[in-house]
């Protein structure tokens, strides 16, 4: 039998079992692939999980903010300081700043820092997430979008991602 384009729909009657075996032949794909991806976690888990990850390191965070406004040169920068030659450094996180980003910046680790979160809060960034990102935002691009934001409510954080991302030639993720 043959179908005319734009009537497919029409020959599924519901009643002969059709929708029913294109349920079976889907569900049969799925399984032979592997498809699968089985997380039990609710999206109130997943919030919870990350709130207690940042809870944990709050206060250690608010110090090198402190540490952070402390320095500050006036541009959003914390001052240059000389690192020593073994101390270890950030260096798996891509940085965005306003005008520019910067994809493999060595930000060195104090001695006190537990952290990664809060080597980059000392030094005027922070994370997306809590635990393993891979993008931090300038706190002076976070300043710059809450004062355009006070003047214009309806400018949102989602035109300020896609207005970075313009700026920096990068495509748009969900992620972002």
């Amino acid at each position: 039998m043959f179908v005319a384009p734009g009537d497919g729909a029409f020959t599924l009657s519901h009643k002969g079992g059709e929708h029913e075996a294109f349920e079976d032949l889907a569900q049969q794909v799925v399984d032979m692939h592997g498809i699968r991806y089985a997380d039990s976690r609710t999206w109130h888990n997943w919030i919870e999980l990350q709130m207690d990850h940042w809870t944990l390191q709050m206060d250690r965070l608010v110090n090198a903010y402190l540490n952070y406004c402390y320095h500050d040169m006036g541009d959003g920068l914390p001052a240059p300081e000389e690192s020593e030659n073994s101390a270890q450094c950030l260096t798996d996180t891509e940085l965005v700043n306003l005008f520019s980003k910067y994809h493999h910046a060595m930000l060195p680790y104090k001695p006190h820092h537990l952290y990664s979160n809060e080597v980059l809060i000392y030094h005027g960034y922070i994370r997306c997430s809590p635990v393993l990102p891979t993008v931090a935002v300038s706190l002076w691009t976070l300043a710059t979008y809450h004062q355009i934001h006070r003047i214009c409510p309806w400018f949102s954080i989602q035109a300020q991602c896609k207005l970075l991302c313009h700026l920096h030639d990068v495509c748009l993720h969900s992620f972002l």
